[in-house]
């Protein structure tokens, strides 16, 4: 972010690299947390009796849960074809914990992208077509103006930035999230575990968690669609992000003419 000491909105132009570099995920990683309420799903096996003297008895046994490998294939098909869709929690970049929400079309198209750094204050990059505007909350204002009594001004307003500037935030997107935590080593070796997926429950929700206590997580949704509910790295380099409104995202326009920051 600039000093105190430069002013105006053309001290967004130094802005965005800065961003750039805090927004640019290296890979999703792990805080330790699991859902709060989990639980282990119980295999009930049920054994009928003989149907005539002297015949084998019947055994109708529960349906078994599929594979680790297979809700986990599941998952990053259904993730990654996934027009749009919404991520909230916390990444890890440069060694820097940030709080990040990112909503809108997988690819990035449109979208906005709030991200909030360990000082407090919250920025949000707005994509919409060719279009790119940065704006934020007063703690971010005051320190990007360096004065906090114009900063009170401009909360709700959107400076615009250059393409070149924005193509640096625009890689940070839904689909580059999913990608890169689907190709995380710690998670791609999911693929070829052939155990049993252990049923918990997230919000009320039936889901297999995969993964270990500790670990590397993904949470998918138990109904057989794929939903990634939820995802957590490494220790090496913490996040967790949960997922929702997947290919219900909303759509975001260009901020209005009195929206928009004075030159």
């Amino acid at each position: 972010m600039l000093t105190g000491h430069r002013r105006g909105v053309r001290a967004l132009q130094a802005l965005v690299p800065v961003l750039a570099a805090s927004a640019l995920v290296a890979g999703c990683t792990d805080d330790g947390g699991s859902p709060a309420s989990t639980s282990p799903a119980a295999t009930a096996t049920t054994s009928a009796p003989a149907t005539a003297a002297g015949s084998p008895s019947a055994t109708a046994t529960a349906p078994s849960a599929p594979s680790v490998a297979e809700v986990y294939r599941e998952a990053r098909t259904a993730a990654l074809s996934a027009e749009s869709g919404h991520a909230v929690g916390t990444v890890t970049s440069d060694g820097t914990r940030l709080r990040i929400d990112v909503e809108g079309l997988a690819n990035g198209a449109n979208q906005t992208v709030l991200i909030t750094t360990p000082a407090g204050g919250t920025a949000e990059v707005l994509t919409v077509g060719d279009g790119y505007w940065v704006g934020g909350d007063e703690a971010h204002w005051a320190d990007i103006t360096g004065d906090a009594k114009a900063a009170k001004a401009l909360v709700g307003k959107y400076a615009p930035v250059s393409q070149t500037d924005a193509t640096e935030l625009g890689s940070f997107t839904l689909r580059r999230l999913l990608t890169d935590t689907f190709s995380l080593p710690e998670l791609a070796v999911l693929e070829s575990d052939t155990g049993a997926a252990r049923e918990v429950e997230v919000d009320g929700r039936s889901a297999y968690v995969l993964g270990k206590e500790g670990g590397p997580r993904l949470w998918v949704a138990a109904d057989g669609s794929g939903t990634l509910l939820r995802a957590v790295g490494p220790a090496s380099e913490p996040s967790d992000l949960t997922y929702s409104d997947w290919g219900r995202a909303r759509t975001f326009t260009e901020p209005a003419p009195a929206d928009l920051v004075e030159n």
